[in-house]
C-alpha cells in the first residue's frame, strides 16, 4: 500500500514538472511566434539546415538576416528558439543591469574546458569572482606590463626580419606573441614559443573552438549519452589533455614559487599576517591573486584556480590575437593611416630610441582611434548569449519572455548604417571625441557591456599598442589580402581563414 502511493505520488510529481516545462514553453513559442523570422525556416527542423553548415557561411547567413531584419528576429534550431538582437537599444535592455546575466546554454558546450569560470559563472559565485580579480588589472599593475610587452615584440620583430623577404601569414606568429605575454604578464611564467607543448596549446585552442561550433549547431549533441559515444566527444578529450596539461602546469609552477616565498620570510607574524604584509607592498597579477586568496580565505580553491586560469588564458591571447591580426590588416590596407600612426609615434617620443612606456603609449591617440575602428569592423567576441531572468519588453514593444534565449550579435551592432555611416570602411575618425559625443552608449561594445564588460580590455588595448609601435617602427606593410578578399569564420572568436601581408624594413625604403 505505502509503495503504491509513494509510486502514484512520483507520477504526479513527473506529471506536474512535464506541465509546468509545457507551459513554460508554450509560453515562449506564443510570443516568439510574433518574430520576424527567415523565410528558408522549416517546419521540423527551422533554421538547422543553413545554421549546420561552414563557419563562414554562418557568418554569411547571420549577417544578412541581420540587414533584413532589423532590429530582431527569430531563430529556431528544432525546439530550440532564439531572439537575436541587432539594435543598440535593445542591447542596452539586456545588457546595462545585473538581471539577464545568466550565460545561455549555449555556453554549456565549453564547461568540459572552462567549467564555471569568469566567463561561464553567474550569480554570487561570478560576482565573487569578479571581486577577486578586479585588482589584478589595476592600471599599475597594467604599467608594468609594457615592459613585457615591449620584449615580447622585439622578439617576433627579430622573427618577422628572417622571413620578411616574402608574404608572411601573421596568424601563429601573432598568436605566439599574445600567448607568450599572458603568461609572463599575468601568470608570472616564462614561456619559450617555439616549444612544441605552446604551438600545441595553440592548435588545440583552435579546435576546440570548432568544436564548440559543431556541437553548438546539432541540438542531438547536446543530449551526454549521444554526445559521449560520438567521436567528436573522443577529439575533444584529446584536446583538452593538452590544454588542462599546459595550464596545470603553469599553476604548479607558480604555486611552488608562491608557496616558497611565504614560507622564506623571516618575520615572527602569523602566518595569515605574514602573506597579507609581504604582498601590500605590490600590487599582484592574476595568478598571485588567486594564490592569495587561496591562502588567505578560502574564498577559491584549487579547482577554482585552474577554473580561472583556463579563461584567462584563452581569452588573454586568443581574442587578442585576431584583433592583432586584423589592425595589421587594416593599417597594411590604407597607407595613410599607417603613415599617420607613425608620425604620431615619432611625435610622442620626440627622438627617444628607447621602447615606449606607459605613459608614452597613452599619449597615442590616433594609434588607438585605429584599434577601435578595428574592433568595430572586426569584434574578436562577435556574438554573445544570455537567458531572459524575466519578462522583458524590447524598444520595439516585443515582449521576451521569461526564460527566452537572447542571442546578442555584437558585430551587425557596430556595423548599424544609421550610426556609423558607410559602415564597412575603415575610418578612425569616427572615435574622434566631437564624432562619439552623442552615440548611443551600446552600439559600440567589442568588450561586451554593463557589468559583465571585459574585465581586461584596458590590457588587450595595452599590448596591441605596444605591439604596433614596435612592428610599425621597423617595418612598412603593404597588403597581400585585402578587407574584400577575407573569409571570415564565426567560430568561438571571429577570425580570418588567413590574413597575409608584406613587411618591408624600413631602413631598405
Amino acid at each position: 500500500m505505502i509503495s503504491s502511493n509513494l509510486f502514484i505520488a512520483f507520477l504526479c510529481g513527473l506529471l506536474l514538472i512535464l506541465v509546468k516545462w509545457c507551459y513554460k514553453h508554450y509560453r515562449i513559442l506564443k510570443h516568439m511566434l510574433k518574430f520576424q523570422y527567415p523565410k528558408d525556416t522549416t517546419t521540423l527542423f527551422g533554421n538547422m539546415h543553413v545554421l549546420v553548415k561552414t563557419a563562414d557561411v554562418i557568418h554569411q547567413s547571420l549577417r544578412n538576416y541581420a540587414k533584413e531584419f532589423y532590429p530582431h528576429y527569430r531563430l529556431r534550431i528544432l525546439h530550440s528558439i532564439s531572439v537575436n538582437i541587432v539594435s543598440p537599444e535593445d542591447c542596452e535592455i539586456f545588457m546595462s543591469t545585473k538581471k539577464h546575466s545568466t550565460k545561455s546554454e549555449v555556453y554549456d558546450n565549453l564547461k568540459n574546458w572552462l567549467k564555471e569560470g569568469l566567463l561561464l559563472s553567474s550569480g554570487e559565485k561570478w560576482t565573487e569572482r569578479r571581486k577577486i580579480l578586479t585588482n589584478a588589472f589595476h592600471f599599475n599593475i597594467l604599467k608594468d606590463f609594457v615592459n613585457v610587452f615591449n620584449e615580447g615584440t622585439a622578439n617576433t620583430v627579430d622573427l618577422i626580419s628572417t622571413k620578411c623577404s616574402e608574404p608572411i601569414e601573421v596568424g601563429l606568429i601573432v598568436a605566439e606573441f599574445t600567448l607568450k605575454s599572458i603568461c609572463e604578464t599575468a601568470m608570472g611564467y616564462k614561456l619559450n614559443t617555439q616549444e612544441e607543448h605552446s604551438r600545441n596549446y595553440i592548435k588545440a585552442v583552435h579546435e576546440i573552438e570548432k568544436l564548440f561550433l559543431h556541437r553548438m549547431m546539432r541540438p542531438w549533441l547536446q543530449i551526454p549519452l549521444i554526445y559521449w559515444f560520438s567521436p567528436i566527444s573522443r577529439t575533444e578529450a584529446q584536446k583538452l589533455k593538452v590544454l588542462h596539461g599546459f595550464t596545470r602546469a603553469i599553476i604548479k609552477k607558480r604555486m611552488d614559487s608562491f608557496e616558497c616565498d611565504v614560507i622564506s620570510s623571516q618575520s615572527d607574524e602569523r602566518s595569515e599576517d605574514k602573506l597579507q604584509n609581504k604582498t601590500k607592498r605590490r600590487r599582484l597579477a592574476f595568478l598571485d591573486v588567486l594564490l592569495q586568496a587561496r591562502a588567505l580565505d578560502g574564498s577559491i580553491d584549487y579547482e577554482g584556480i585552474c577554473e580561472e586560469v583556463d579563461t584567462f588564458m584563452f581569452e588573454g591571447h586568443d581574442t587578442t590575437a585576431a584583433a592583432i591580426g586584423f589592425c595589421l590588416m587594416l593599417i597594411a590596407n590604407h597607407p595613410e593611416v599607417q603613415d599617420n600612426i607613425v608620425d604620431e609615434m615619432m611625435k610622442v617620443m620626440d627622438g627617444k630610441t628607447t621602447n615606449p612606456n606607459y605613459d608614452d603609449l597613452q599619449k597615442m591617440e590616433y594609434m588607438e582611434r585605429c584599434i577601435k575602428e578595428t574592433l568595430r569592423l572586426y569584434p574578436s567576441v562577435f556574438f554573445i548569449s544570455r537567458i531572459a531572468d524575466e519578462d522583458t519588453v524590447l524598444n520595439s514593444g516585443m515582449l521576451v519572455p521569461k526564460g527566452t534565449l537572447v542571442h546578442i550579435h555584437i558585430y551587425d551592432v557596430m556595423r548599424n548604417p544609421e550610426i556609423f555611416p558607410s559602415p564597412d570602411k575603415f575610418d578612425p575618425d569616427r572615435f574622434l571625441p566631437e564624432n562619439c559625443q552623442h552615440r548611443h552608449p551600446f552600439a559600440y561594445i567589442p568588450f561586451s557591456g554593463g557589468p559583465r564588460n571585459c574585465i581586461g580590455q584596458k590590457y588587450a588595448n595595452l599590448e596591441i599598442k605596444a605591439f604596433l609601435y614596435g612592428v610599425l617602427r621597423k617595418f612598412k606593410l603593404t597588403p597581400v589580402d585585402t578587407p574584400e578578399s577575407l573569409v571570415l569564420k564565426s567560430n568561438l572568436v571571429l577570425r580570418a581563414d588567413r590574413i597575409r601581408m608584406k613587411f618591408t624594413p624600413r631602413n631598405q625604403e
